[in-house]
């Protein structure tokens, strides 16, 4: 009697072994960078940090906090330089934060879809509290490049 399984044990095993070496060299492969910092600040304390992010072509407006030191914050956006029509208005909006682990707080706002303007150039943003901002403005220009 013959034995057939052998030839096909070895191709398995081959097999096995190359897709187990493939699947380490992708893993060990560098990841592809998903988001872009345009501009960004963080507080001398480094208790409170925010900035713009290009995350697959869409602005994303974020702030991270060391600890949950207020509920809500006000972003205010404006085309620059600032003109008379409506695509020049301020345009402010008041966003929740939440728990982003441990005891990190923090909130990521989509601009295209909480801001209607996209008319090229460049815009400012203020992160606020109350009146108060929560430290210097930021810029980036549309359409990303």
């Amino acid at each position: 009697m013959r034995l057939v399984t052998k030839p096909c044990f070895v191709t398995l095993t081959v097999l096995l072994a190359l897709l187990s070496i493939a699947w380490t060299a992708a893993a060990a492969a560098p990841a592809v960078p998903r988001e872009k910092k345009i501009a960004s600040y963080c507080s001398s304390s480094g208790d409170v940090c925010y900035g713009i992010f290009n995350r697959t072509r869409k602005v994303y407006l974020r702030i991270t906090t060391a600890a949950r030191y207020f509920g809500r914050y006000e972003l205010c956006v404006r085309l620059l330089p600032p003109g008379s029509g409506a695509e020049h208005a301020l345009r402010c909006g008041s966003f929740p934060v939440f728990r982003q682990g441990g005891s990190t707080w923090g909130s990521s706002v989509n601009y295209a879809r909480q801001y209607p303007v996209t008319v090229p150039g460049r815009y400012r943003v203020t992160w606020k509290l109350g009146a108060s901002p929560l430290g210097p403005p930021l810029q980036f220009r549309l359409p990303l490049a």
